[in-house]
């Protein structure tokens, strides 16, 4: 009978050594649960990193069926900040720098009681004011798209 070369590698009773295993070897029980232990802050990880490339399709943001009239976004250095109007809703939606989507608030066009483009310096913020008191506000607008997306607001609002 031949000796094994490593002590982990079994022997045949004929003296034949068993077929070639690649690889490491077998690891104990509690070798693989602390594996498992180590592991465990990089699958979260890598499920949230998951997570928010499902988030980044902006038509996440979108109900089925709904359709969108008018987006207007924020100039640098304010450009993650949007204001998405829908036939059912106003969203006020901001995104980060690896792209994830956040909707911060949202209205239905019944709730909105004003809209307004202020002017200043070749730019423009865009107020929405609620019935219930709140406001939304876009800063850093391009002053002609304001005006735009204010109109289609108001005629969305009467129709509502």
């Amino acid at each position: 009978m031949t000796s094994p070369s490593t002590p982990s590698e079994p022997v045949s009773p004929t003296g034949d050594a068993g077929p070639a295993r690649s690889g490491p070897p077998a690891a104990a029980p509690s070798d693989v649960s602390f594996r498992a232990f180590l592991r465990a802050p990089f699958r979260a990880l890598r499920k949230r990193a998951d997570t928010r490339r499902a988030a980044d399709v902006p038509s996440r943001l979108f109900h089925p069926g709904e359709i969108e009239y008018a987006r207007l976004r924020s100039l640098p250095p304010f450009d993650s900040d949007l204001l998405i109007l829908t036939d059912r809703r106003l969203m006020r939606v901001r995104t980060d720098g690896s792209g994830a989507v956040a909707q911060l608030s949202q209205a239905a066009p019944w709730q909105i009681e004003s809209a307004r483009a202020e002017d200043f310096r070749d730019h423009a913020s865009v107020t929405i004011e609620l019935h219930i008191g709140a406001t939304m506000r876009l800063e850093e607008a391009a002053s002609d798209e304001a005006q735009r997306f204010v109109a289609t607001l108001t005629k969305v609002v009467a129709r509502a």
